[in-house]
């Protein structure tokens, strides 16, 4: 078991709460003591990604799993909407976030069960069998770009990554960015660029540095480990005949 260190936990409780969310978010909240897991965007009136979070069940609890570098903005955020809602928002800095690639207590990562799974607990529960970051590990392989870790808020679209599908409900009511979501599922939208892996040598660069092609700029960099790096480029050179050297796109036999 790995203890997730730049996730935290947000409360949100009161009678209003599951009405509240379900009008802002893409996902399904009313599946929630069922599914005890779900991921979910919040999105800006154009349709692109300010936010994304996973929601637990824990104990009846609603509680939000966020990359701590957006939860104040998401707290902001959710409080503009507000108005007269019956809600309340509290940090659980007590409350930590788990993952594990074998822990059957656990729920399954909802957007690609081989990222592993994870459970929202109490910190006094919690220990760290290995400092080492397995997660980020899997996560760069299995092709999944988070928020902070690869891209900015507000500056793609959920279809743009590859694990979105599960994040999104198709049956749900209105929320911000839906008319944008919905045009893309009906008329099979494929986006001209997305994140994708590739093989990555070289000096580690940091995230969003830009990537270029015969000196010309092709798109950024998201994060990299094992040997990978995700990449936010055309779709064209979703292949094995192109990897990463340093903040260079290069062609390579196979």
């Amino acid at each position: 078991m790995q203890y997730l260190n730049d996730r935290q936990v947000l409360e949100i409780s009161g009678s209003d709460t599951i009405n509240f969310l379900q009008n802002l978010i893409t996902n399904d909240l009313s599946k929630i003591q069922n599914k005890k897991i779900i991921h979910t965007f919040l999105l800006n009136n154009r349709g692109k990604i300010l936010f994304e979070f996973y929601i637990h069940d824990v104990d009846n609890r609603v509680m939000i799993d966020v990359n701590g570098e957006s939860i104040d903005d998401l707290i902001d955020h959710l409080m503009a909407y507000k108005l007269r809602s019956k809600i309340n928002m509290s940090i659980q800095d007590n409350y930590a976030v788990c993952w594990s690639n074998n822990q059957t207590t656990y729920s399954s990562d909802p957007r690609n069960e081989r990222v592993g799974r994870r459970k929202v607990e109490q910190k006094k529960q919690i220990f760290e069998t290995n400092s080492k970051n397995y997660y980020d590990d899997i996560r760069v392989l299995e092709s999944i770009a988070e928020l902070n870790k690869d891209f900015k808020s507000g500056d793609i679209f959920p279809h743009e990554l590859d694990s979105y599908i599960n994040s999104i409900s198709k049956e749900k009511g209105c929320y911000p960015g839906q008319e944008i979501v919905s045009r893309v599922y009906h008329k099979k939208v494929i986006s001209k660029k997305k994140f994708m892996r590739l093989a990555y040598t070289g000096n580690i660069k940091s995230q969003g540095t830009k990537l270029f092609q015969d000196n010309k700029e092709i798109g950024f960099l998201g994060s990299n480990a094992g040997g990978f790096c995700l990449a936010y480029v055309n779709r064209e050179f979703e292949s094995s005949h192109y990897e990463v050297r340093n903040d260079e796109l290069i062609s390579v036999s196979k």
